[in-house]
């Protein structure tokens, strides 16, 4: 409790001073420990650039905040609000994103490579453009998502509703859908080269120029 109570007064000391590289400075210098901010209120706040390198924001409130650019690889935002969340061009490799709400979320070329989304409400939520090499999502509400030219290769899908989400041109070759909703969804131009198709709804959806296995 007391390293959670001074990691969260050294972020908002660093915030109040715009102090972005001394706050770098002390929590790569934690080392194999990683910054306890679980539950900080983050809302609407400019982190953008911002280290959170490993830090696990569990229960966080980041509604509406901008991490345009964040270094937060291997962070943890479980349980988190990030609806509204700017984080446009940040690095959230091997990220652990689980019940979370990212409703309305902007993750435009977003570095995600083997992150792993799961029970997540995701809804309206932009993955335009993102590097989503190895993501695994499972259990998410994604209904209007946008991952048009986004690159998903080699990832996984599974239960998970995609209804009316926006895929267009966008390369999930060798990436396996298990019991995923895609109805009304729009995959024309999406590429989809030895991917697994199972229990997939594809009703109603948009397949202009797909190649994936479900197409003949």
């Amino acid at each position: 409790m007391l390293s959670k109570q001074k990691d969260l007064d050294r972020l908002h000391d660093a915030l109040d001073r715009g102090d972005r590289d001394g706050w770098t400075l002390y929590i790569r210098g934690l080392g194999a420990d990683s910054a306890d901010l679980r539950g900080a209120d983050l809302a609407g706040l400019d982190l953008s650039g911002w280290c959170l390198e490993g830090a696990d924001l569990g229960d966080a409130d980041l509604k509406g905040a901008r991490l345009c650019g964040a270094k937060m690889a291997g962070v943890k935002i479980d349980g988190a609000n990030l609806s509204g969340a700017d984080f446009t061009a940040a690095d959230l490799e091997g990220a652990s994103i689980e019940s979370s709400n990212l409703s309305g979320a902007d993750l435009t070329r977003a570095h995600l490579r083997a992150a792993k989304i799961s029970g997540a409400v995701a809804r309206g939520a932009r993955f335009r453009e993102g590097r989503m090499y190895r993501v695994h999502i499972s259990n998410c509400d994604m209904q209007g998502v946008n991952f048009s030219m986004a690159d998903g290769r080699y990832g996984t899908c599974a239960d998970s509703d995609l209804q009316g989400a926006d895929l267009r041109s966008s390369n999930f070759a060798r990436t396996a859908f298990k019991s995923v909703k895609m109805n009304n969804a729009n995959l024309s131009l999406a590429y989809f080269g030895g991917a697994e198709f199972e229990a997939v709804n594809l009703e109603g959806a948009e397949l202009k120029g797909c190649s994936c296995p479900a197409v003949v």
